[in-house]
Formats: structure tokens, C-alpha cells, sequence
């Protein structure tokens, strides 16, 4: 059987074959492999909380960003688990990215089109810029590259797609050592 990561839509590379909620939902049929996500771990947004989301920053929202936040917007099982990728945590993460990079006296500076959308441990960002459906992805890890972002992705579903890539390989080793326990509360402790 193919691995999950194996299973990308043929026309996955073709340009505009593809939309980007196609493209996003691509990612999400492959994270739900039972190991890094569960079809009951995928937990979407209402449309209110997309709103908020959207009115935190600035920049205008792409559609490949939205379908994401309604997807899996409030999180995916273990995928991108301990970043800041996710409702509610994803709320202010343009002023603390703008923060960072004034204690770190960087020259660049945002333009209007720029949202942040993941900061992991308070050092790295990634940011889309644009205003296209599926705008590209700049990241920026402190200390490194004169404290600039650098171009990384030519689109948001290509940085997903990346994540997902990295991630389903790792979550296969790590799911014969790792025992969940559910809580009294309904939460799942994850044993190692």
C-alpha cells in the first residue's frame, strides 16, 4: 500500500489544474492516515471564527488560507502539533512577529499584503504574501539570514504540502513508542 505522502493528486504539479481548496483538501486527505490526523481529529472552523481570524491582521485573506481555517483551522490530530498554526493561538501572531523582529533589529519590514500564519517556539515565522488565491510563502528564523525572511514557497499549499511531507514520515516511527491516554476531560495525554 502507498504511503500517504505517495497518494498526491497526479495534477498536483500541473498548474491550475488544481484549485487551491482542491489543493488543501489534497493535504488533508493525506494527513488523515490514522497516525498523524483522524478523520475525528480534523476540526474545522465556523464561519465566525474564520472572521475573526481574518480581521487580526491587516493583509487580506487568501482562499487557500480560509479553506485551511475551515478545514482544520482549530487543529489535525498531531500534524504541526506544537506551533502556532491553530485557533486561538494563531490570534496575534503578526504583532509578535513584527516583536521579533525589532528585538532582533532587522531592517525588513511587512508590507500590507503580508499575514503570518505559523510561529513555532517564538524564534520562526512563515508569512504569505500577496493577493492572489494561494499567495507565497516567506519564512524567517531568528539569527539566521541577517534577520530577513527569505522567499520559501511559491504558494501557501506548496509550504502545506511540504509540512505534510515532513511530518507523516516522522508521526509512522514515532506511533509504535507513543501511547495515548484520554483524560477525564476528553484531552489525550501522549505517552513516550
Amino acid at each position: 500500500m502507498p504511503l500517504p505522502t505517495e497518494r498526491w493528486p497526479v495534477a498536483w504539479d500541473e498548474p491550475g489544474v488544481l484549485t487551491p481548496k482542491q489543493r488543501v483538501q489534497a493535504v488533508i486527505d493525506a494527513i488523515t492516515d490514522g497516525t498523524t490526523a483522524r478523520l475525528d481529529q480534523l476540526q474545522g472552523l465556523p464561519a465566525e471564527t474564520v472572521l475573526e481570524v481574518e480581521r487580526d491582521q491587516q493583509a487580506p485573506t487568501a482562499d487557500a488560507y480560509r479553506e485551511f481555517l475551515s478545514l482544520i483551522g482549530g487543529g489535525a490530530g498531531r500534524f504541526m502539533r506544537g506551533s502556532d498554526v491553530y485557533h486561538p493561538h494563531v490570534l496575534g501572531l503578526g504583532a509578535a512577529a513584527r516583536e521579533l523582529l525589532e528585538e532582533n533589529h532587522s531592517p525588513f519590514r511587512f508590507e500590507p499584503t503580508d499575514r503570518v500564519f505559523f510561529m513555532h517556539q517564538g524564534y520562526r515565522f512563515e508569512f504569505m504574501r500577496g493577493t492572489g488565491p494561494d499567495p507565497e510563502v516567506w519564512s524567517y528564523s531568528e539569527g539566521f539570514h541577517a534577520d530577513i525572511p527569505l522567499y520559501s514557497y511559491p504558494s501557501f499549499t506548496d509550504w502545506l504540502r511540504a509540512t505534510a511531507k515532513r511530518e507523516i514520515p516522522v508521526w509512522k516511527r514515532h506511533v509504535e513508542t507513543v501511547r495515548e491516554e484520554i483524560n477525564a476531560d476528553g484531552g489525550v495525554t501522549e505517552c513516550w
